[in-house]
């Protein structure tokens, strides 16, 4: 029996719903992952959105998948990868010409639990030079050619956003999951730091690098944390909300980095979930606080000097100006000072339990402004993100409905190891700018 149609092209399908119409048998995994095929066809020549993509493969592992038992939530789903994450079928090239047709022996952990589950890997998406400041590569805004889709998950992003996927892999150590999804307008979720295995990644950061997902909807990251959560994502995470969620908005002490569009975006954001019944306030963060942007690009920069340290010392030629300015940077951090900053956030990571007393969720910019013009060397600013990726904490980017004008997302952070509450919290803010958006 031939399964049945459905309204809208599989290519079109969030997650959740192109999982739900394998179950039910009214699609396959093949006409899914086909339909994503063809409009990657249509699409990428202009966008760029991907560094690897070999049909046969994620065709084979799509009819493997039909002929398979569900194993999971996303059996049979298509799924980007991000290029600085080792997939043994595919190469894993970081977008570094030193790296030209490496082909890891085996898959990362992130990558073997997505075929575990029974998802598609469907191909690599671009990214900038070692997921850090260098090369942004091609890859273009999927609203305008003239704009950045910013970086360094850029791939992933214009990915999500154009349609060619429902869900992508994505990294982020400073703020390329976040940024990127307010830019293009969708959601973009990084998970606490360890909460996804890491092992396989091309680490820049240690202390820092953290994988997460891009999606069109809250639904499917939350699908997504379900099939990628390491074990020891803490169980107190479970606890249901029994109340409205309580959401402090944080302005200080990044609030003169951000436009005027984008503070209005974040008001009537606020207005939004006040309306939707959620208890909404302002907080003033700890002074200490100001500090953490420093201190995570001094950890970020000293870091990376060490994990680029053969790449620096036998291909330095092969390395972008901008890979290699972060690289000085970090060569003149001495030991003292990298301690101090380490020291500065853990510092920080104690008052946390103070600051979400009571509270739910941060509700902060996700960027500085909209999607800056387009530039292979300069992606827009991580600003409103260094200092949570810093702390390790859960993040979310969520588009605010804007008519007409370009995508601004706000920002939603969650107490350490408090993910899944979060994104109760964030399902609810969903569903009350969709509410907002039709007034």
């Amino acid at each position: 029996m031939e399964p049945m149609p459905v309204d809208q092209a599989p290519f079109q399908l969030s997650a959740a719903e192109a999982a739900q119409q394998i179950r039910l048998g009214r699609l396959t995994s093949e006409q899914v992952v086909r339909s994503c095929l063809d409009h990657i066809a249509r699409r990428d020549p202009e966008l760029h959105a991907w560094a690897a993509l070999d049909e046969s493969i994620a065709m084979a592992s799509a009819r493997e998948m039909d002929r398979s038992a569900a194993r999971s939530p996303l059996h049979g789903v298509p799924v980007g990868i991000k290029d600085v994450i080792d997939t043994a079928d595919f190469p894993t090239q970081f977008n570094s010409p030193i790296h030209a047709g490496r082909r890891p022996e085996r898959d990362a952990a992130v990558v073997a639990r997505a075929r575990d589950a029974g998802l598609v890997v469907i191909g690599k998406t671009a990214t900038q030079e070692f997921a850090t400041r260098g090369d942004a590569g091609p890859t273009r805004h999927p609203l305008s050619p003239l704009l950045s889709p910013g970086g360094s998950s850029n791939g992933s992003c214009v990915a999500i956003a154009a349609d060619m996927v429902p869900l992508a892999i994505s990294t982020q150590t400073a703020g390329s999951i976040v940024r990127p999804a307010s830019y293009c307008g969708v959601v973009g979720f990084k998970p606490g730091f360890g909460v996804v295995d890491t092992a396989g990644l091309r680490l820049i950061a240690p202390s820092l690098d953290t994988l997460g997902f891009h999606a069109r909807c809250v639904e499917d990251v939350a699908l997504a944390l379900e099939v990628f959560a390491a074990a020891t994502l803490y169980a107190d995470a479970d606890e249901g909300l029994t109340r409205p969620p309580h959401v402090s908005m944080v302005r200080s002490p990044l609030g003169p980095k951000a436009s005027s569009a984008v503070w209005d975006k974040l008001m009537r954001a606020a207005a939004s979930l006040t309306q939707a019944g959620l208890h909404v306030d302002e907080l003033e963060p700890p002074t200490a606080f100001g500090e953490l942007e420093a201190a995570h690009d001094t950890i970020s920069d000293y870091e990376a000097r060490h994990a680029l340290a053969h790449e620096w010392t036998y291909h330095r030629h092969g390395l972008s100006a901008g890979v290699q300015a972060k690289l000085l940077k970090g060569e003149a951090i001495g030991d003292a000072a990298y301690h101090r900053a380490k020291a500065l956030v853990e510092s920080c990571r104690v008052m946390l339990r103070g600051l979400f007393e009571g509270r739910d969720a941060l509700l902060t910019p996700s960027a500085p402004d909209v999607a800056p013009p387009f530039s292979r060397t300069k992606t827009g600013d991580s600003a409103f993100s260094k200092s949570w990726t810093a702390l390790g904490l859960p993040c979310i980017g969520l588009p605010f409905p804007t008519r007409p004008g370009l995508p601004i997302g706000v920002q939603f952070v969650g107490a350490p190891g408090r993910d899944r509450r979060l994104l109760q919290v964030v399902r609810q803010a969903e569903a009350a700018f969709s509410l907002s958006n039709k007034r």
